[in-house]
């Protein structure tokens, strides 16, 4: 199995504060040492999980580099192709989803092979499913 985890499960990884990061936090711990799934996430990703926690959570810089890179060698960070861009772009204009954004993101995990996209995001878990990927929550999955 494969699962891209969207930018606000890993941000509840980073961040124990956050409301969700319970949830979070217990589920990739329940499942990290799964032989059988590999864990991504949008290496696009890295440049606003920085400034969160550094701009807005007042978390050391220092600090937050180390934890975004112990994030890294655990979640393969995945990046975005012009690929998804144009896939997304296609979604968009067929009224798929109405978000960008989280367009090319589920586009991307598409590319990656992923059965399954972890997320907290309401519309996006409205939808359960895009394509072949399994849309679920941390407690659902």
């Amino acid at each position: 199995m494969s699962v891209f985890l969207d930018a606000n499960i890993c941000l509840d990884l980073l961040d124990t504060t956050r409301p969700t990061s319970e949830t979070s936090v217990a589920w990739y711990m329940a499942h990290k040492d799964d032989a059988k799934t590999m864990f991504y996430f949008s290496g696009d990703f890295i440049t606003t999980f920085y400034y969160i926690l550094t701009e807005r959570r007042g978390i050391d810089r220092y600090k937050a580099v180390r934890a975004i890179d112990a994030l890294s060698k655990e979640v393969i960070p995945f990046y975005l192709e012009q690929s998804d861009f144009v896939a997304a772009k296609q979604s968009f204009y067929e009224e798929a989803l109405d978000d960008f954004e989280d367009l090319i993101i589920l586009h991307s995990a598409l590319r990656a092979k992923c059965t399954s996209f972890l997320t907290n995001d309401t519309a996006l878990l409205y939808l359960k499913h895009f394509d072949a990927l399994h849309i679920k929550a941390p407690k659902q999955l």
